[in-house]
């Protein structure tokens, strides 16, 4: 067996993370020895414990990784282990990290220029057209819309967002385990131009503790997360607070002072988040414009070359023939009206919708 197969095995398990993980590798140096430990042996690691070290076991004894690799094959769903560069930008913040990511439909390099849309699952009409509205709006502006798939406010997401661009889904089940039922025609809409991603079992069914967990990759992929209608305690601001402690922005859709399913926004607003009332709210506070002026040549090659993924200056400028000065001006003025931003030494391609034209 390979590393993918020992993985899903230990990610079969649900018990089994990558803060665990790195304990068992600090003990054991390899998957494989992973593989081959007595059940005493790995009840002796450190938050592992006999009850655990039993499922272990038996996930490796019964072929679990191998029957989830062909599971994937079938069902053309894309495996990324926790260690691998093609993991979403978004997940190197995470201390615990998906184990292994599924993938049902394909993850583009400009989402990583995405934001976070949550809120109530008992959503008002108001609510339900803000959401629509906004994700919409954003879209068109070249932002991926990231969800999570739920009845109410999720579902009005999703739904905006394919009318103008790209929308990913993280789910509380496996990915080829939609939940609710209602939402597995949406659900392949989304894997046909966007992506369903889950770090669960690929069968796996909906658990009260999943939804908590999955929270956190919502929040982890957007720049910003938009809370529309939430009462006093939801997933919603599980989400929202996972990103304020991470530093991202928290954004809030006001609503009627007498709703109680905008409470939670008007605490949050309280709290320090932006209101967002329109696009402009959000595109400001994230660094993006809606104003697009024309792509100089230099600019045009360099944002080409950024649609494979991340550069570096100096990779852009072998890559181009450019002088490492042109595109360093370049590279600026891009991410100055929105189309690129940098990370670290590398650059990314901000927006699917700013492209340049073909010539």
């Amino acid at each position: 067996m390979d590393d993918l197969t020992h993985l899903l095995a230990l990610n079969a398990t649900e018990r089994v993370g990558s803060v665990l993980l790195r304990r068992l590798l600090d003990r054991f140096r390899t998957l494989a020895a992973v593989a081959a430990a007595g059940e005493r042996a790995l009840a002796e690691v450190e938050g592992v414990g006999a009850s655990t070290a039993s499922e272990i076991r038996r996930a490796f004894a019964e072929n679990a990784g191998e029957r989830e690799r062909d599971l994937a094959e079938r069902h053309q769903v894309r495996l990324i282990p926790w260690d691998d560069p093609a993991s979403p930008h978004g997940f190197r913040c995470l201390f615990d990290a998906p184990l292994v990511l599924s993938v049902r439909g394909s993850l583009e390099p400009e989402d990583a220029a995405a934001v976070s849309m949550v809120g109530t699952r008992e959503a008002t009409p108001y609510g339900l057209g803000m959401a629509d509205r906004l994700a919409a709006d954003l879209s068109e502006c070249g932002l991926t819309i990231v969800s999570g798939l739920a009845r109410g406010i999720d579902t009005a997401a999703h739904r905006g967002a394919l009318r103008r661009g790209r929308t990913l889904a993280v789910l509380g089940t496996g990915v080829l385990r939609v939940y609710p039922e209602e939402n597995e025609p949406l659900s392949r809409r989304i894997a046909a131009s966007g992506a369903l991603l889950s770090e669960f079992p690929l069968l796996s069914g909906p658990s009260a503790v999943h939804f908590p967990r999955r929270n956190r990759l919502i929040a982890a992929l957007g720049l910003g997360t938009v809370v529309v209608e939430s009462g006093d305690a939801s997933g919603a601001l599980i989400t929202a607070d996972w990103a304020m402690e991470h530093g991202k922005p928290v954004f809030a859709v006001p609503g009627p002072c007498t709703s109680p399913v905008s409470r939670g926004c008007h605490a949050l607003i309280r709290q320090g988040a932006a209101i967002a009332a329109c696009p402009d709210d959000i595109l400001d506070e994230i660094g993006f414009s809606r104003n697009v002026a024309p792509l100089t040549p230099e600019e045009d090659r360099v944002l080409a070359s950024l649609q494979s993924g991340p550069l570096s200056a100096a990779e852009i400028s072998a890559e181009t023939g450019l002088a490492r000065s042109d595109v360093e001006e370049s590279l600026s003025r891009l991410s100055r009206g929105g189309r690129a931003r940098q990370e670290g030494e590398a650059w990314l391609s901000a927006s699917r919708l700013l492209r340049p034209a073909s010539r």
